[in-house]
């Protein structure tokens, strides 16, 4: 590689380093949501109270997006802290009944932001 490639290359992983982190939305902050979290609280139990498929979708789309937030969210080991699974389940449980015409998007972005200050940071 020739000297000024070099320097170049250096210099756009350094820029990059400075740079704020963005979010993938648009000028609005909307962006798409994928599976279940497109349901309404009031599905979500329905789905809790009957068990089946319909739930472990649930289940799986939140694991999904209590893992995505331990892996972007920056010193987050855990979101959940010490808690567990089971019971961020509960506290779901809990927002939705309170809330049942909310998304479960809506409903776990609720649930992230109440457990961050209790969050199980980065080793």
């Amino acid at each position: 590689m020739q000297m000024k490639t070099r320097f170049g290359v250096a210099g756009l992983i350094a820029l990059s380093l400075y740079l704020p982190a963005s979010r993938a939305a648009d000028t609005h902050g909307r962006y798409w949501i994928y599976g279940v979290g497109r349901q309404i609280c009031s599905t979500y139990m329905e789905a809790r109270k009957n068990g089946g498929i319909a739930e472990i979708s649930y289940k799986n789309w939140v694991g999904g997006y209590l893992t995505a937030i331990n892996q972007v969210q920056d010193d987050t080991y855990n979101i959940v802290g010490e808690s567990d699974f089971q019971g961020a389940m509960v506290w779901l449980d809990s927002y939705c009944k309170k809330h049942p015409n909310n998304t479960i998007t809506m409903a776990i972005a609720n649930m992230t932001a109440v457990l961050y200050p209790r969050r199980r940071r980065a080793p």
